[in-house]
């Protein structure tokens, strides 16, 4: 195993696999046993604050934990594990930070620090904003526990980051609901949903601007450019949905940019590509609808007019793009821009 992840294939820090391993130990579970059969590492390899895994490992492990503990609620208890790692730069970033919305706006940014890929996207709502959460790779019974832990540590870190108890509006899983909610239920104290068709958690527009009681703009800063230097070291791994994304992007506006060009264009046949996509736990389809999503905002504050931002973004009528904006957004782009933009028409 090596510190780094080797070319093309995603790794995350190994930090998140010795948080499992103080879940099992607490468990009684054989802890340097599981580590062993899922790895190949001993539990000194992962002392190392720079070693990375295949996200594969830590699916094992999580895996071998829940079959031999029974508990069908380890992505809850995986995020009750308070230790602090000092060599987590990232973190501290987030903790130091202003208020939530800039913690969810500081954690998407360093995401990487964790793990390759956009796990975490912050997303506005009409009613506030909330994370999203996808693990990577095809779906897995270790996904559900990586999805528990992500959303039910969002949720406690929030309440301990303001020094409130502040509920989420909603919580969605894309996984069917366990037979017992109560654990859920106490935990995470809103609606929940399951059988979603995503993962998130979300907060209202009050609560996102509720300040951090460690805010600290010095220490902000430094932590910053420890978590930047950190990212900077990092090999550059170009995910098969990243090269995807880009040549979507060339091609929205004018261009080809079905499944079959992007997929000549990037000269893989269109059942590999599809394969490849699935293994990095994304779709063709779902990359198209992130990035519409995302630059449809970009280009309305930017005062382009809708039909300009309809043709940009590859739709045949403007009528197309206003459904798809209020399915995005839960507005009309119009009140979007009246809302975000004042004294705009």
């Amino acid at each position: 195993m090596t510190k780094t992840s080797s070319s093309g294939v995603p790794s995350l820090s190994a930090r998140m696999a010795r948080q499992a391993l103080r879940i099992a130990s607490k468990l009684g579970l054989p802890v340097e046993e599981l580590l062993q059969r899922a790895s190949g590492l001993r539990l000194s390899d992962l002392d190392d604050p720079e070693l990375r895994i295949p996200y594969a490992v830590l699916d094992d492990l999580l895996e071998q934990m829940a079959e031999l503990s029974g508990d069908a609620n380890l992505g809850l208890h995986l995020a009750r594990v308070d230790v602090v790692d000092l060599d987590d730069p990232a973190t501290f970033v987030v903790l130091t930070s202003a208020t939530l919305r800039d913690s969810m706006e500081r954690g998407c940014r360093y995401q990487r620090v964790w793990g390759d890929g956009e796990r975490f996207r912050m997303e506005d709502t009409e009613r506030g904003v909330r994370m999203r959460f996808t693990p990577v790779g095809t779906w897995r019974p270790a996904h559900r526990h990586l999805v528990e832990a992500a959303l039910s540590q969002f949720a406690t870190g929030v309440r301990a980051f303001t020094g409130e108890n502040v509920p989420p509006l909603r919580v969605r899983f894309t996984h069917a609901a366990p037979v017992d909610l109560r654990e859920h239920e106490a935990l995470f104290q809103c609606p929940l949903e399951f059988g979603a068709p995503f993962n998130d958690i979300e907060f209202s527009r009050e609560d996102e601007r509720r300040p951090f009681v460690h805010a600290d703009a010095l220490l902000h800063r430094m932590f910053e450019r420890l978590a930047q230097r950190e990212l900077e070291r990092l090999p550059e791994v170009r995910t098969t949905a990243d090269r995807v994304r880009e040549q979507v992007r060339q091609a929205l506006s004018g261009g080809d940019a079905s499944f079959g060009a992007v997929a000549r264009a990037l000269r893989v046949p269109t059942r590999t590509l599809q394969r490849r996509l699935a293994e990095e736990g994304q779709s063709y389809a779902a990359i198209v609808e992130a990035l519409r999503r995302e630059l449809s905002g970009i280009y309305l504050r930017r005062r382009m007019s809708i039909a300009e931002v309809s043709f940009l973004l590859g739709y045949a009528e403007p009528a197309a793009f206003h459904r798809a904006f209020k399915r995005w957004w839960g507005m009309s782009p119009e009140r979007y821009r009246r809302e975000l933009l004042p004294g705009s028409p």
